[in-house]
This record gives structure tokens, sequence and C-alpha cells, in this order.
């Protein structure tokens, strides 16, 4: 039985959407973006300000609806811009509301310079029940260069799930 596999992501800029439409690219998967129900401001002071006081008081942050059940897939690449080391609440809020456990999680995610920080272990507690593998990671977007980088990092946990 081949696996099915899902990429699902939120993405503020375009740098983490573009890592999931090179992943779609090399993979037969289907892909499902998350958006926030009240959009994010595109000034990048106000979208700080924003998330941080959402992060604060633990908001689970409205997303609109999609029409994706997680439970036929097997494999579930999860993209994120980097929030603080967190991933991005809408994202974490659709997250929450599935049931992941016996799926393996793939975690990609964009950064502007902190790298992964709490990444993996922030999706291990959202994703209760879930084999959470190693984040790539890509300093804004990926480019040309990365391609091989990501297939590489793809296929070392396909072939394990």
């Amino acid at each position: 039985m081949s696996k099915k596999y899902l990429i699902v992501y939120y993405s503020q800029s375009g740098n983490t959407k573009s890592a999931a439409e090179l992943i779609q690219h090399v993979v037969d998967a289907d892909l499902c973006e998350i958006e926030a129900q009240d959009p994010y401001p595109t000034n990048y002071k106000v979208l700080l300000k924003r998330v941080r006081e959402e992060m604060d008081e633990n908001v689970d942050v409205a997303y609109k609806p999609v029409s994706i059940d997680v439970s036929s897939y097997d494999v579930i690449f999860v993209g994120t811009p980097n929030w603080g080391g967190k991933v991005a609440l809408p994202l974490a809020t659709f997250l929450k509301q599935q049931d992941l456990t016996g799926k393996t999680i793939l975690p990609f995610l964009s950064h502007g310079g902190v790298g992964k920080q709490d990444i993996e272990d922030d999706l291990k507690e959202l994703c209760p029940g879930a084999k959470v593998g190693s984040a790539y990671s890509a300093f804004q977007k990926v480019e040309e260069d990365d391609v091989e980088d990501v297939i590489a990092w793809m296929y070392q946990y396909m072939d394990r799930a």
C-alpha cells in the first residue's frame, strides 16, 4: 500500500508557501494552505505586536475553513514561518483540532535568521501521538540552490514513515 501525503502550511510572506510548492512538486501530495480568519497586517511592526499579544494571551487564532480530512493521510508535511520559536498561530490552532495519532509529521519552516529555535518541540506538543521528524529550516525563501537539500531531508524521513 502506498502512503498518502499532505502538505499543510501557513505562509505570511510567501516564503513558506514557496517551500510547500517545492515539496508538492517533488512528492505527489495534496496541498492545504491555512489562512487566518482575520488576516494579519503586512506592516512588520504591527504584525509583531499582534502576534506577541496573541501569544501572551494564548489565543487560538481562528483560521478560514478548509476541506481537508487529515485522517486519510500517513505523512503530513507541516510548514510554518518561525514566530518567536513557535508555529504560526492559525496553523497551531488547526493542528490542535486534529487527531494526528500515528501520523508522521515532517516540519519545514522559514525564518529571518533565528533558525529552528523551539519549532520541533512546539510541534510535538501540538501533535501528541504523532512522530515528528527534524525540521527543514530555510533562511527566508527556499532558493534553487536549496532544492537538493530539501529533497534529501524529505526522503530521509519518507523512507522510514
